[in-house]
């Protein structure tokens, strides 16, 4: 059973701001996060991530009509698939990151967040307090800690939430999460990708049923710079939409294709 989790350590607005905006401008603009609540006048166009976990309601519909009509999907099990993971790789990469790079954990628990949705993604995201739930320190201690802020609270029931509101695969859907998590990491260009491939090993290793759903691999491209890649074993459904393409880590491409075509990127 998991442990509650108490806030550690509150920082003010603009010690918040500073150590969020410092990891975008490091590691690339998905990493962006924003304090506090929205100016009055944008208050409208931000969901609470706690409103999505209920079938049903107005928020989740929204978020899942912005990603149907955005892709040109023609189910909506579909566009749940692919939201799934292009949340997973948006809204709680952050907090994944941080964890890896020095152990601190971001309060990224629902109740305490607000994406604003965008074209095919999310155009935005907000704490509404910029709090950590573990300070930087020892990543093997605070594991537990980020699992429950962003799995066990947060990306595991939006999963169950999209499989009751549209009757998603429950293992898809998860599959979706695992991608977007690994993307989190993946995505760092700054670092060296063995370095995240173990950050990734840690993180999934207490996961078996996520562990199964794909791997990472280094990539050498045509320029010499290494990145991470993850290779799926569930897949999205992206294809069926207007797009009429495969996602690049699609299961259903052999995986030495995936590995050619990210070489060539």
């Amino acid at each position: 059973m998991s442990e509650p989790l108490d806030e550690l350590d509150e920082l003010d607005e603009l010690e918040a701001l500073v150590a969020l905006t410092d990891l975008a401008s490091a590691h690339g603009p998905r990493y962006h996060l924003l304090p506090g609540e929205p100016p009055r006048k944008e208050a409208g166009a931000w969901l609470p991530a706690d409103r999505l976990h209920s079938p049903g309601s107005p928020e989740l519909a929204h978020l899942l009509r912005a990603e149907y009509d955005s892709s040109g999907h023609r189910t909506a099990h579909a566009a749940a698939l692919t939201l799934i993971a292009v949340y997973a790789g948006r809204v709680t990469a952050a907090a994944v990151l941080h964890w890896a790079l020095d152990g601190r954990v971001w309060d990224m628990r629902p109740a305490n967040v607000l994406v604003r949705p965008a074209a095919h993604g999310i155009g935005g995201v907000r704490l509404r307090e910029a709090r950590l739930l573990a300070p930087a320190g020892d990543r093997t201690r605070t594991l537990p800690v980020l699992h429950e802020a962003v799995l066990h609270t947060h990306l595991l029931p939006l999963a169950e939430a999209l499989h009751r509101e549209t009757r998603a695969g429950l293992r898809q859907l998860r599959g979706g999460i695992a991608h977007g998590c690994a993307t989190a990491l993946g995505a760092a260009t700054t670092r060296d990708p063995r370095e995240l491939a173990d950050r990734w090993a840690e993180f999934i290793a207490p996961l078996p049923g996520l562990a199964r759903l794909g791997n990472v691999a280094e990539v050498t491209r045509a320029d010499g710079t290494r990145r991470l890649h993850y290779l799926r074993n569930t897949c999205c459904l992206f294809y069926t939409s207007a797009e009429d393409v495969r996602c690049a880590s699609c299961c259903l491409t052999p995986r030495e294709e995936r590995l050619s075509a990210y070489a060539s990127q």
